[in-house]
Formats: structure tokens, sequence, C-alpha cells
């Protein structure tokens, strides 16, 4: 599984590793994502450091997970991206607009406040 959960800074924090393939993975992050917003969790970063590519479907399924959050009151950040996937969050124009990057977990916790 290229993601793991795991609660950090009075937030949940999911590394996603390597290659994050929606088509793949999708299904088991979406309900990990369910499980969390049932479990009352709001605040979620999205660890991009050690994500060595994504497809469309796995954006869709970030997307996806922040309009879980978002609907439940809560927010989704992202961190640690490389050039290459940020790139991809560029070009597609979603970093701004729909989603917030920082650079470490510690500056996208700390804007949560």
């Amino acid at each position: 599984m290229p993601f793991s959960a795991s609660e950090q800074y009075q937030a949940v924090v999911i590394q996603i590793s390597g290659k994050f393939l929606g088509s793949i993975e999708g299904p088991a992050f979406k309900t990990e994502v369910e499980r969390l917003r049932d479990a009352g969790k709001k605040r979620v970063v999205i660890d991009l450091s050690k994500a060595d590519f994504l497809d469309s479907s796995g954006i869709g399924a970030l997307i996806g997970a922040l309009t879980t959050m978002r609907k439940a009151d809560g927010d989704v950040k992202l961190s640690g991206m490389k050039d290459r996937v940020k790139n991809l969050f560029l070009l597609t124009r979603l970093l701004g607009p729909v989603f917030d990057d920082y650079d470490t977990i510690e500056e996208a916790v700390a804007s949560f406040a």
C-alpha cells in the first residue's frame, strides 16, 4: 500500500510513497479518509515528499479527500511536493484555488490555526 496514516502534531498525516495510482489505491484511500472523518478527524495533511508519481485518478482521489473533509468542516493540506509532482498540480491549476501546499508537515499543520 503506497500510503499510511498517522496522527502527528494534532492532525492526521497521510504519507504517500512511490507511485499513487487512483485506479488501484483510490478505493482504499477513500475508505481511509472516510474512516478518519467518521472518527472526527478534520485536519489532514497529505505528505507527498516520498511520492514519485500521481496519475489523474490519483489526483482525483486527493480532490475526493478534500471534498469529504470540507463537507465535514475540515480541510486537507499538501506538503513536501517534489518538483515533478508539483508541476502536475500547477499544470492542472489545483495549487492555490483548490489545494494549499507547504514545504513541511509542520508548516501545513500550523496553517490550520
